[in-house]
């Protein structure tokens, strides 16, 4: 869905700088493009030449398995490839899907309306888009499967009878085709009927690549108009293939995230001892050795308030290593803050990756949980009926007591009546699941007003989300916050669920009142079992297994799992209730089949048998 935006008080002008242009398709010749840094080229079926790909739609629609949740704007998964894929100078083995027709190795985030060329630093990275545009999983009868041979070296991805946005009469079938004997991908496009809505082919409505990790090397095939000769159409074959060998070298080492899966704003409760931890990833082809990572916390002032450093031994091309600073951070005064986690490797080809910020808010209860300064800088709505945004919140201790949810809206033209929920963060992938509250208001002002609902909820354990759906186009007005730092955990709403595509430059001001509830802290520990545990589903499992944690006093939790011989083969550290471990050690490497066990780090919880089949 698109939706628009109006500014209040600042006027923003985008402008394109002459020394970063838009990076449109490379190409030789017609039907054939490339190649990029790394070497990969493409060749499409519209061309004489040999080894041209040949069009061959795959119907998986009997074998395959078919994919739920997809809607308008969000993404589903992971999903397992099947095998160990060849992609750039590393290898993938699981996957998301994007309902706008793209698929991402390990990036869960959300690309939607304007969309980016490839390559593109912008997340998500690591894409393979076949058709990236605004098409919509919410209406007509699509539907998208997946599927790996029994020899397990090809893996399908099929989208189905997919309508652009808006686009009643469109229809788009394709497909991608991940080959591990030559390393190549191919496109397959069985129909394309229509053009995407608002500006048909045009900059930001479409984009078909690949790009790789970073997003700083990739290779387009159609960006917008461009080149026209390249326009999907009916049984068109695209195929993209990697170099026989490159020398091409990289030596990258990034913060993969701090503090929680997407590196969100996160609140610390005043005068608790917090452990700050981050994920380090080898994003380069080349092993690396003494890698320092520095750990800084500032007030709002700027002044450092916490000062930490790990070196990292050494790290193989691929390895994603956690890591826990020392000592553990105890918040003195109640305000925001500033966690800043950075590499400093000599010799970092990338360096827009060598930090992650996160917003830090340190509170006291009852407080209200909020992302925005409370200044107003501009509105977003909807081009089109029932989209909201919302936030996500991770309280800093259970039990919590939610009181109220405030939410900032204004009309544009005409009043309207929008439902105001408080959900809780049980629905896939930590999504948005049960409704713990939900009541209607009526927005009616016409400046940027406070809108408050009451209820009387108690959560446990982990998360919760405050979310406004409006019911007409164009109405309600949003209320936005671009202020630094930014919290990257506002959501948006266009028949689904899912992270905001410009969380990146706004805050969304909606909030939530909480104070300590009456919850098992109360009772004591012989009114019910508090002890911690793990389980697992499924167990025994193939590629990925998910292993719920039941601990509720522990703001983070570490899961670390080891050999028979008890060697630990890896360690995964979340804020949720749940991880998934996809049967790699610490260097991204799957693990060989057999007996391994689970254990919550610095707990008394029993160990966890799972056992990894072929």
């Amino acid at each position: 869905m698109l939706q628009g935006g109006i500014m209040l008080q600042i006027v923003l002008l985008i402008v394109t700088a002459l020394t970063n242009p838009v990076n449109f398709p490379q190409h030789v010749n017609f039907g054939a493009g490339g190649p990029d840094a790394y070497g990969y080229r493409w060749i499409d079926n519209d061309t004489t030449a040999p080894n041209i790909p040949i069009f061959q739609w795959k119907d998986i629609t009997s074998v395959g398995t078919l994919v739920t949740g997809l809607a308008d704007d969000n993404v589903v998964g992971p999903f397992p490839i099947g095998f160990s894929f060849p992609y750039y100078w590393y290898r993938v083995n699981s996957f998301y899907i994007g309902s706008n027709g793209y698929i991402a190795f390990g990036d869960n985030y959300l690309s939607a309306h304007p969309f980016q060329n490839l390559p593109s630093p912008a997340r998500p990275n690591n894409i393979v888009a076949a058709l990236m545009s605004d098409l919509d999983f919410s209406v007509g009868s699509p539907a998208c499967y997946y599927w790996t041979n029994p020899a397990q070296d090809t893996c399908i991805i099929s989208y189905v009878n997919v309508r652009w946005w808006n686009v009643p009469t469109s229809c788009c079938s394709f497909q991608i085709i991940l080959s591990r004997p030559d390393s190549s991908i191919t496109f397959q496009y069985k129909k394309i009927q229509g053009v995407p809505y608002g500006g048909g082919w045009s900059v930001g409505n479409n984009t078909i690549g690949i790009e790789n990790i970073t997003g700083t090397i990739g290779l387009a095939y159609f960006y917008g108009a461009v080149p026209p000769i390249n326009v999907p159409h009916d049984n068109l074959a695209v195929k993209f293939y990697p170099p026989d060998s490159s020398s091409y070298q990289v030596n990258d080492v990034g913060v993969w995230n701090v503090l929680n899966d997407n590196s969100g704003g996160v609140f610390f409760y005043n005068q608790e001892p917090r452990t700050i931890w981050a994920k380090i990833k080898n994003t380069g082809n080349q092993p690396v050795s003494n890698i320092p990572v520095h750990c800084r916390i500032r007030n709002a002032p700027g002044t450092i308030v916490y000062n930490s450093q790990v070196t990292i031994p050494s790290m193989t091309p691929g390895q994603l290593d956690s890591i826990a600073f020392t000592p553990n951070w105890t918040p003195s005064v109640t305000g925001v803050y500033r966690t800043v986690v950075r590499t400093a490797m000599a010799g970092d080809v990338y360096p827009a990756n060598d930090s992650i910020i996160v917003e830090t808010r340190v509170v006291t209860y009852p407080t209200e949980l909020m992302y925005d300064d409370g200044t107003n800088d501009g509105g977003r709505y909807w081009n089109g009926p029932n989209g909201g945004f919302g936030n996500k919140f991770i309280p800093p201790r259970y039990p919590c007591r939610i009181t109220a949810a405030r939410v900032n809206l204004y009309y544009l033209t005409t009043p309207s009546v929008c439902s105001v929920f408080v959900y809780k963060d049980d629905g896939p992938g930590g999504t948005p699941g049960t409704v713990l509250a939900r009541r209607t208001v009526t927005v009616n002002a016409t400046s940027p007003t406070w809108y408050q609902i009451n209820l009387d909820q108690t959560i446990n354990s982990g998360g919760f989300f405050v979310g406004v759906i409006g019911t007409v186009n164009q109405e309600p007005i949003f209320s936005m916050d671009t202020s630094q730092p930014r919290s990257y955990q506002g959501w948006e709403y266009t028949g689904s669920w899912a992270p905001d595509r410009d969380a990146a430059d706004n805050d969304v001001m909606m909030r939530a009142l909480v104070d300590l509830g009456t919850g098992i802290e109360e009772l004591g520990p012989t009114s019910i079992n508090t002890r911690p545990y793990l389980s697992a589903n499924p167990n025994p499992f193939q590629d990925h297994i998910t292993i719920q944690v039941n601990e509720v006093y522990a703001p983070f939790k570490v899961v670390e799992i080891y050999n028979v011989l008890g060697e630990k083969v890896n360690k995964i550290f979340t804020t949720e209730n749940s991880v998934i471990w996809n049967g790699t050690d610490r260097t991204g490497r799957k693990v060989m089949p057999g007996i391994y066990f689970a254990k919550l780090q610095n707990t008394q919880a029993p160990v966890l048998k799972i056992i990894k089949v072929n």
